[in-house]
This record gives C-alpha cells, structure tokens and sequence, in this order.
C-alpha cells in the first residue's frame, strides 16, 4: 500500500500484541468492545496529530491526512465496524472477512444461547469470555485441528507461509473474538454504518460473501469480492498482491465519487 501512495497505520489493539492491558490482567475481562473503539478513536486523533507534525529527524515531512480509511481482518474487521459506529471518522471502510453472522459452528453450548441477541451477548461477555477461555487474552478461541485450519489454511501459497503465521501470531483480545464469533454480536454497529465498504473473503474462508450487502443497510455502496485460492489469511495468499492493487484502486474510485455533501457529512 505504501508502493500504492498511502500512509499506514498498522495498530494493536489494547490488550493485544506489543498494546498494554489492563492492571491486574483480570480486569481485561471489562475491556468490552465499546472502549476498545473509544481507545481506538484516542490512538487515530494521536497518530494523525503525528503525522502533521513530522518527523525532521528520520527525514518524514509533514502529512496532513485528507481522509482515514479503516481496515481490518477477522476480528479486526469487526472492531474496525464498532469504531466507525462510534465516532464515525473514516470516509470508507475495507473489511478482510467481515460478517455480523458469526462462526457458530465453532461456538460451545453456553455461547450459543447468545447468538442473535447482541444486547445480551454484549452485557455477559465478560463473565462469558471467563468461562470460554480462563483468561482474558487466549491464544486462540480453541486448540482444535479444524478451527486451527479454518484460521491458518494457506490453500496453494509456500508451505513455509503457515509457519511463519504461528510464528507470529500473539493472543487474542478475547472479548472482542469472541463477540465477533457469536452471531449478531456486531449487527448493532453495522446497521449505522453511511460510508462506502468494500469486503473480500477467501474462497475457503470462514464464511461466504452472501447477504453481506443486506448487514451494512446504510452503506452507499458495498462491494464484495471472493479472492481465489484464499482461505483466512489473506495476506500470504498468493493472489495479495493483485488483492492489495485491487483494495489501493477501490478505495481511490470510492474517494473520487464521494460528493462534498458526502464528504462533509
């Protein structure tokens, strides 16, 4: 994307990654979806003040930004969806594997009865991330062989690739996960969703692309794309590079179209 002409802003959610948590780790599990995007919405008013300032002595001249775009992948995608509700800054949104349906196959009994029920599902996460996971940062929602697949499958790309995933991969923001997991969990936040959205999913993903348009009602345009030999990572398939010029050509068009009322909606 930086080959593209954009700047990126690659963030870790609180609790995740190199992202402090919360102090004792137990109060993680009060770390709902709502102040992740809150948090989120402090940590893009920072870096955009950053940018404007540049940097003189790594050479980085000052950037002031025309217009945010949010993107995310998985959970990200679904938090990249609650901050947008939230505090509406970005002009579009480019979601990898979006879906406010959920993956219930992968879902136990107690979480279940919390599926299609987002206020609910949204009040008890807390002590029902507890009971899912003992912790609120997983490794993984679960050890399984099949849901390690589901999350790792590379389809034809380098062997290596799944390898180097593992070796990089971190904990989870389990509240968050598993609120995305639950079907209807992020239907809320989608439903006040006004700017243009682009959503790709693997041929093999966790979920296909049908009634995606239907989730986002408010949405001006969605456009959905099914990428070819992909399964949940998108970024080791072997078509990213076409994915990444398509996503840089996608989001210069929906930019180029906005009109000023939209712009300054």
């Amino acid at each position: 994307m930086a080959a593209q002409g954009f700047a990126t802003l690659a963030f870790d959610h609180l609790g995740t990654g190199e992202s402090t948590r919360p102090d004792p780790p137990e109060q993680g599990y009060a770390l709902g979806v709502e102040a992740i995007a809150a948090i989120q919405q402090c940590a893009l008013e920072r870096a955009l003040e950053r940018l404007a300032q540049g940097d003189p002595d790594h050479g980085i001249p000052p950037i002031r930004a025309s217009g945010t775009v949010g993107v995310g992948h998985s959970m990200g995608s679904a938090l990249t969806v609650e901050h947008q509700a939230f505090a509406r800054p970005h002009r579009a949104l480019v979601l990898f594997s979006f879906t406010t349906r959920g993956v219930p196959r992968f879902l136990n009994e107690d979480q279940r009865r919390h599926a299609g029920d987002p206020v609910r599902a949204r009040r008890e996460l807390g002590p029902l991330a507890q009971r899912s996971f003992g912790t609120p940062y997983p490794e993984r929602a679960n050890d399984s062989g099949p849901d390690r697949r589901a999350a790792f499958g590379i389809g034809t790309a380098p062997p290596e690739s799944e390898a180097l995933l593992h070796g990089a991969a971190t904990n989870l923001l389990g509240l968050a996960g598993l609120l995305s997991m639950i079907p209807g969990g992020y239907a809320p936040a989608a439903l006040k969703i006004d700017v243009p959205v682009f959503i790709l999913v693997g041929d093999h993903d966790l979920h296909d692309a049908r009634g995606l348009r239907e989730e986002l009602p408010k949405a001006p345009s969605v456009v959905t794309r099914t990428l070819a030999d992909c399964w949940h990572c998108h970024f080791v398939a072997n078509g990213r590079e076409a994915t990444f010029r398509e996503t840089a050509d996608w989001i210069r068009t929906s930019l180029a179209d906005e009109t000023p009322q939209k712009e300054n909606a």
